[in-house]
């Protein structure tokens, strides 16, 4: 975070290239913050470190099933009707 020391100093510099204009202390102040802001997000982008990497199992082969001549045939579950 931006100390109010920071701000006020790049402020100031922004007053001097502007040519010491009057009234524009506020813009200025708002200014300088805004840009010191933006600068510790872009430098915070660049420290964070990189996710890591996550690697797959390798998948295992899928069952296979008997041929259908193969198969036990189920016996029916249905009464047959009288």
């Amino acid at each position: 975070m931006a100390t109010e020391e920071q701000i006020r100093e790049l402020a100031f510099s922004i007053w001097e290239q502007e040519g010491h204009p009057i009234g524009k202390d506020i813009e200025h102040y708002f200014r300088a913050k805004q840009i010191l802001e933006a600068q510790e997000a872009a430098s915070v982008i660049e420290i964070a470190p990189k996710p890591p990497t996550i690697e797959l199992a390798p998948q295992t082969p899928p069952v296979e099933l008997a041929p259908p001549s193969e198969r036990k045939k189920r016996s029916s579950t249905r009464r047959k009707k009288r």
